[in-house]
């Protein structure tokens, strides 16, 4: 079976403060169908007590997201953080934006954060995934260009038939 690179056996996280770095490539997270792991670094910050395991981690990472405008790829640089606190005893788990209450199940020997830091990825992914090419420089989106094909209308063709006839009858 193999494990990820976020998986922690629990005989090796010391008591104590203890800190890991995880370097992950391409292929090593699954985060979406459009969205693809190019590469990154995550810090998990460990501290262990005989009662709970505080786990704190910072994901660095560059992702490929494909453009909502264009539909061109583009790599876009992502970071975010979370905290997880791990209970041997029986605790509901609970999850709020900035942390989570996680029980180990007494079967478990490992500590997998795989999803946390998968879920922490996504949620600093933008609602619009605009390409570079369509940033201003102050990374706001350019307004659209509109072309018209075909022959240009004329004027009359432009005014609403209605409105032509109220003009009429508020010149008389």
């Amino acid at each position: 079976m193999e494990t990820s690179k976020l998986t922690f056996e629990l005989q090796e996280i010391p008591d104590g403060k203890s800190e890991r770095d995880v370097s992950l490539s391409e292929g090593d997270l699954e985060l979406d169908d459009e969205i693809t792991l190019k590469e990154g670094n995550v810090h998990v910050n460990f501290f262990r007590t005989n009662h709970f395991i505080e786990v704190d981690f910072t994901v660095d990472v560059d992702t490929e997201l494909i453009c909502d405008r264009s539909l061109k790829p583009f790599v876009r640089h992502l970071n975010g953080s979370y905290h997880v606190l791990f209970e041997p005893d029986n605790v509901e788990d609970t999850e709020s934006e900035k942390g989570a209450v996680r029980q180990i199940p007494p079967e478990d020997l490992v500590l997998d954060i795989e999803k946390e830091v998968r879920d922490t990825i996504m949620l600093e992914i933008p609602v619009r995934k605009i390409h570079p090419d369509y940033l201003d420089s102050e990374g706001n989106p350019e307004d659209f260009e509109t072309k018209h094909y075909g022959p240009e209308p004329d004027e009359d063709e432009m005014i609403d038939p209605r409105w032509a006839e109220l003009k009429k009858l508020k010149n008389t």
